[in-house]
């Protein structure tokens, strides 16, 4: 094979490499646009890479969800940098999306299959414990983030025996901007379902809590409550997170703390961010310019999250002189969003290399 791909790499570094091995495409979910295959780089990486099919370029929804992963991705690497990386969650190590077919490229994921693929095999008490552990543990780091999952589910959450591990951010999106109606019982909460307020982390751990009974039981929950069968413990751990709004609910630290599990930021220790001082500056810049200013990036990186302001979520979507919507992908470029229709790529014209 003498084939190069262009990309991007998660640091914002253009790479353009041979390949020389395509694996064969995974069975892909019914109805979906995207395919899914090992790719081997003469450099002896081996990646999953996820591409968007030509035909489903026009389709915003499938649009979204590629930028929406790759969003996700770069927030995770560059908030956690190289030396920490949570295991918790799969990484991106790199984006291509001024090609025939977008992509993104994904570190290989740990050993372990999802919990759907595991259906009937029932977890006994102490693998139990440990699944609650790591899972609580995730959500904690993602909150971290400023990101909420918002697809939690036995299809997207990995398990090998001692962590978990979350895949598909497609429809991840930062806490405080206006919720989508999305989802279906038993998996997302009511405020997701009729896609009311705003995103919060809280809306993760209702769909955290089903996992725990799934586990527990080897079946989906019925409905929007615990079951009594699931047991005096479960019900003291899950007290709340079933409640109808996502401010009545615990938040992933409340649940370490019921099971006894250390906070993760402890853990994971701070590694020193060496544009700290520069990035500091660049704020005060965009503060000085007032609200006319791209807006900062959200607050809580290796601390603390700041609680997102409801009244004003933060838009992604901003006007340009000639009344144009632009948006940020990646390194915060803007770039101008295509037009919607026939030979319309969803990501751009310009071709910068093959995706495969």
């Amino acid at each position: 094979m003498n084939e190069s791909l262009s990309f991007v790499d998660s640091s914002g570094m253009p790479e353009r490499v041979r390949v020389l091995d395509y694996g064969v495409d995974e069975q892909p979910a019914p109805a979906s646009g995207f395919r899914t295959r090992t790719i081997r780089l003469e450099d002896g990486r081996l990646f999953l890479q996820r591409r968007l099919l030509p035909a489903y370029t026009t389709r915003a929804e499938s649009v979204d969800a590629l930028e929406a992963e790759i969003r996700a991705g770069l927030t995770l690497v560059r908030t956690f940098m190289e030396v920490s990386y949570p295991p918790e969650f799969t990484r991106l190590a790199g984006y291509g999306i001024e090609v025939e077919q977008p992509f993104l490229l994904l570190d290989l994921p740990r050993d372990g299959r999802t919990l759907a693929e595991r259906a009937g095999a029932l977890m006994l008490s102490a693998e139990q414990k440990k699944f609650e552990s790591s899972l609580f543990r995730a959500l904690r780091l993602l909150q971290g983030t400023g990101l909420v999952h918002r697809s939690i589910s036995p299809a997207t959450v990995r398990w090998d025996g001692s962590r978990v591990q979350l895949t598909s951010f497609g429809s991840a999106d930062r806490e405080g901007r206006p919720r989508q109606r999305m989802g279906s019982l038993p998996w997302a909460p009511p405020e997701q379902r009729e896609g009311v307020g705003t995103n919060d982390h809280r809306d993760d751990i209702w769909s955290a809590g089903q996992l725990v009974y799934f586990v527990a039981h080897a079946r989906e929950p019925s409905g929007t409550r615990m079951p009594p069968v699931a047991g005096p413990v479960r019900d003291e751990l899950l007290k709340d997170v079933f409640a109808e709004r996502a401010e009545q609910r615990p938040d992933a630290r409340t649940m370490l703390r019921r099971i006894a599990a250390p906070d993760p930021w402890e853990d994971l220790g701070r590694p020193s961010d060496p544009l700290s001082t520069g990035r500091a500056r660049f704020a005060e810049l965009l503060a000085d310019k007032g609200p006319s200013a791209w807006p900062v990036a959200p607050a809580g990186v290796w601390g603390e999250p700041e609680q997102p302001d409801h009244a004003a979520p933060e838009p992604d979507v901003r006007p340009d002189e000639r009344g144009g919507p632009y948006e940020q992908l990646g390194s915060g470029w803007p770039r101008r969003r295509g037009r919607s229709g026939p030979g319309r790529r969803g990501f751009g014209g310009r071709r910068a290399g093959e995706g495969g």
